[in-house]
């Protein structure tokens, strides 16, 4: 699959693009990028669908923000990228935090939208960590000036950050990193209420990240919503189960 290039706003982004037929944007998840759902792009392109899944700023092969960015500037750029490759319409699928701003793009653009698919959404911000995550969080913001300019500093940063549950902020620039604080900060789940188009809510039964009980949540919060609740799996059903993922999305984008 080739990938293509676009200079929206001064950055250089990288997107995918294949096949014919009704458009289906992919949004992926922190940290990750278009490269994951090649195999489910390349599926959806077989059975008559335009598959479009773009790295957003900052990850997979885009360039990173030049400011602080949060869910809103994420949004504007998704609506300035479908407007710079000619797309007025198109069904949307959003992976958590991707299934973040598909609930944002939702409930405020639902006349550019057809249908929604929302996988592990990362849509409720709300701590949850156990007793082991909140003592490394709080070994980590207890280490002293001069112990963060030890050579094995780095190694054991990297070892707490791992123990608390928080290694897509390690792994991240300065600028991510903020950025990172800044999306998360926001709770989506008063936007839910307002998306009227059709969705289907895909959730990995044994999620850690997103539990399950949060995709129940969201399908009781979207009137027009369906629950496919994929057994055996974590937060990333299209990859550990790309075929299932993949019948539950094209039969809900053709029904």
């Amino acid at each position: 699959m080739e990938n293509r290039k676009i200079i929206i706003d001064g950055l250089e982004i990288n997107y995918t693009d294949i096949g014919n037929g009704e458009p289906v944007l992919i949004l992926h998840g922190w940290g990750m990028g278009s490269f994951y759902w090649q195999p489910i792009s390349e599926k959806l392109s077989q059975v008559g669908f335009r598959a479009i899944a773009v790295d957003l700023p900052g990850s997979g092969e885009s360039s990173e923000p030049k400011e602080i960015w949060g869910n809103d500037e994420y949004v504007d750029f998704i609506l300035n990228f479908i407007s710079k490759i000619g797309i007025k319409e198109f069904h949307l699928i959003g992976h958590s935090f991707g299934g973040a701003l598909a609930v944002k793009i939702g409930a405020n653009y639902p006349e550019k939208l057809k249908k929604i698919v929302l996988c592990d959404a990362a849509f409720i911000r709300e701590e949850r960590l156990n007793f082991r995550q909140k003592a490394s969080r709080f070994i980590a913001g207890l280490a002293p000036e001069w112990a963060k300019r030890l050579p094995f500093y780095p190694s054991l940063e990297k070892i707490i950050y791992r123990l608390a549950g928080v290694t897509d902020y390690y792994r991240a620039s300065s600028t991510m990193r903020e950025i990172f604080k800044k999306v998360v900060s926001e709770d989506m789940s008063n936007l839910a209420t307002k998306i009227k188009n059709p969705c289907l809510i895909v959730w990995g039964e044994n999620d850690l990240a997103t539990p399950l009980k949060d995709g129940i949540v969201l399908n009781n919060l979207v009137k027009n919503s369906e629950l496919k609740v994929i057994l055996g799996v974590g937060h990333n059903p299209y990859r550990r189960k790309p075929e299932e993922f993949f019948e539950a999305v094209n039969s809900f984008l053709k029904k």
